[in-house]
């Protein structure tokens, strides 16, 4: 092969690999998502919040409960965290005072309150299991708390 021809091929490939290199990158997010999700491999609730456990419409947005994540390499934390959240952000009132059961076992009287506008959160009638204040997080279309609570499986395995 001569070196012309050499060159030529040289500058083909070059020609076809930069723009499939640059659809890989651009791409490569929903492919490795359909990837992942074809192998099983999901998202760690340690930043996804969990999976979703309840949703309370009222009517223009809904508050979003999501299962307690307690979830560690090998086995489960002492403590953990429910993600609460209110979405979409842009139809929330100022003020939101919602009653929130996060076992989902029936609990009554525990109250996050929001102030969407300064980003203040607070908690009324917390339970002995919720062991950190709220701190209140703005997301792209959302409102986001992670509940700090204890596991209420360790305790009852340290009582017997």
């Amino acid at each position: 092969m001569t070196p012309r021809a050499k060159a030529l091929l040289g500058w083909t490939w070059l020609a076809l690999a930069v723009p499939a290199g640059i659809a890989v990158v651009l791409y490569s997010n929903p492919l490795g998502a359909a990837l992942a999700d074809r192998a099983g491999i999901r998202v760690s609730p340690h930043f996804s919040g969990g999976e979703t456990a309840a949703v309370i419409d009222h009517g223009a947005y809904r508050t979003v409960v999501r299962r307690p994540v307690f979830d560690a390499l090998l086995w489960e934390w002492s403590t953990g965290f429910v993600q609460v959240g209110w979405e979409p952000a842009d139809a929330l009132p100022g003020r939101l005072r919602d009653e929130i059961d996060l076992f989902g076992n029936g609990a009554r009287g525990f109250y996050i309150n929001l102030d969407t506008a300064t980003g203040a959160a607070s908690y009324e009638n917390p339970p002995g299991w919720v062991i950190a204040g709220p701190k209140a997080e703005r997301l792209r279309n959302s409102w986001v708390i992670r509940v700090r609570v204890k596991n209420p499986d360790k305790k009852a395995k340290r009582q017997q």
